[in-house]
């Protein structure tokens, strides 16, 4: 597959091009009975980025499992259990504009009924009209339930500034 952004020959079963971070079509697809748990698990992490990007209460619910829980890369800092999470998640969606995001190097390995996926991410926006611009490391731990894949744990960690620079190419 070519990425109609820059021209790169990214190979298929990418959402985003390796290169550029442009998103090569929806990725919000729903995964075909009989894929491998590898591409269940990449679609379950762009739909959870999506539901972000669009605000989507019902969505995010959907796709954390009772037992989430998750260290942001914002205030507060601290492992917050899938309540409070969701609480600071949901009252951020409030006065959260313009969002947007690009992935690289997302990276899964299952292990049975569980995963372990990686990716770096790159996401800006506005929070009570502040602009916002972050580079940071994720790893996902997710568990295969009944009805897909369920987030257990979150961890994002902010790259320090002087280490982002020309991360994502700017």
């Amino acid at each position: 597959m070519k990425c109609p952004n820059c021209g790169s020959d990214v190979g298929e079963g990418y959402y985003f091009c390796k290169y550029c971070g442009a998103k090569l079509g929806e990725a919000t697809v729903q995964v075909q009975a009989g894929q491998p748990a590898e591409t269940e698990v990449k679609a379950t992490i762009i739909r959870r980025l999506d539901a972000l990007k669009n605000r989507d209460e019902n969505a995010v619910r959907t796709l954390v499992d009772e037992k989430y829980s998750k260290f942001d890369d914002w205030p507060p800092y601290v492992r917050q259990d899938a309540a409070e999470a969701l609480r600071n998640e949901f009252g951020a969606f409030k006065v959260l504009s313009n969002y947007s995001y690009e992935i690289r190097d997302l990276t899964v390995e299952v292990f049975g009924d569980a995963a372990l996926a990686t990716f770096h991410i790159h996401y800006h926006g506005e929070m009570r009209n502040r602009r916002f611009d972050m580079v940071s490391r994720v790893t996902s731990v997710l568990r295969k339930r009944e009805v897909g894949w369920g987030l257990v744990h979150e961890h994002f960690s902010r790259f320090p500034q002087e280490r982002r620079r020309g991360f994502f190419g700017w």
